[in-house]
């Protein structure tokens, strides 16, 4: 098989600053984002649980409370 060359075919090399601003962002963006994503939406997860709880407590001892 013939090796290709990227030169023939008028393919341009990129610095690490160059692929950090090319749609996708590079490596550590892109790891950047997706562990923010997760602690995002696992943040979101845990807060309406946490509210959640907290509403029907509150109307448990409410009820509770009004019932004495």
């Amino acid at each position: 098989m013939k090796s290709l060359e990227l030169k023939n075919l008028n393919v341009q090399e990129m610095n690490t600053a160059e692929m950090s601003q090319v749609e996708g962002g590079g490596i550590v963006n892109n790891t950047l984002t997706e562990v923010l994503t997760s602690l995002s939406t696992a943040l979101n997860a845990v807060g309406a649980d946490t509210s959640t709880f907290l509403n029907k407590t509150v109307t448990n001892v409410l009820k509770l409370a009004w019932s004495l």
